[in-house]
């Protein structure tokens, strides 16, 4: 098979270690042991029940040495014109082997994302840069709940608009892939925690919200606790 048949059968199965294995055998077989190693040390990482301390120690330099060494150059083919992370303002982070986690401004998102979701399993945007209309668009456009794991929009001041756009885009896409949202410093108060709690479970059911760092008092947390449980965090 080719890397680029291999690297497909990542993308479609991302939460499978099996076709990234494979893929490292790929690398072995063609003068690529470090790349190989990587994808079989983070694998590990990803899953460190039952290893010693010793062992995650161990792996956990040999992860960093191996970045050092050779993040830019792994990274390179999506930095090339016209790739997905072309622009200075976007940045890619390897989970398990592959880039998983994005950051880039909502616009670069919606420009790049039919091609970054081509070359790379990403499960997690972090939004470093937004408008109202923007974030709304992302809403409109789907992407961020059909194919990813994660949103993270903290920081970006978003206040109220949070809530009835996430009720918006459950209408317009009522089956989410998106388990974990990051909202910390976002401005959201006691009201935009009450429209976030509106949103449908059969949308939305979160590991995690992350509300940290709002304006909100215990009216405002306790309607999302009611309606997230254990998933809402508070730091």
């Amino acid at each position: 098979m080719t890397a680029d048949a291999l690297t497909a059968a990542v993308i479609a199965s991302p939460a499978d270690d099996l076709p990234r294995l494979v893929y490292a055998d790929w690398c072995d077989e063609n003068g690529q042991p470090e790349r190989a190693e990587f994808i079989r040390v983070q694998c590990a990482l990803a899953r460190p029940d039952g290893l010693p301390a010793d062992r995650l120690a161990d792996l956990r330099i040999r992860e960093q040495t191996l970045l050092d060494v050779h993040g830019e150059a792994w990274l390179a083919p999506l930095r090339g014109r016209g790739e997905p992370l072309f622009s200075p303002r976007t940045h890619g982070q390897f989970h398990r082997g592959f880039v998983e986690t994005v950051w880039m401004p909502a616009a670069e998102f919606l420009a790049n994302a039919d091609r970054l979701f081509e070359r790379c399993p990403v499960r997690e945007l972090r939004v470093t840069q937004t408008t109202a209309v923007e974030f709304r668009q992302l809403v409109i456009d789907g992407r961020v709940f059909r194919r990813l794991d994660a949103l993270d929009l903290s920081e970006r001041q978003l206040a109220g608009l949070v809530g009835p756009l996430l009720q918006k885009g459950a209408a317009r896409w009522p089956r989410w892939t998106l388990r974990r949202l990051r909202l910390r410093a976002c401005g959201i108060d006691n009201f935009g925690a009450y429209s976030i709690g509106r949103v449908p479970r059969s949308a939305f059911d979160p590991v995690e919200l992350d509300v940290s760092l709002n304006p909100l008092n215990e009216y405002g947390l306790t309607d999302l606790r009611e309606r997230y449980g254990a998933a809402v965090r508070f730091d």
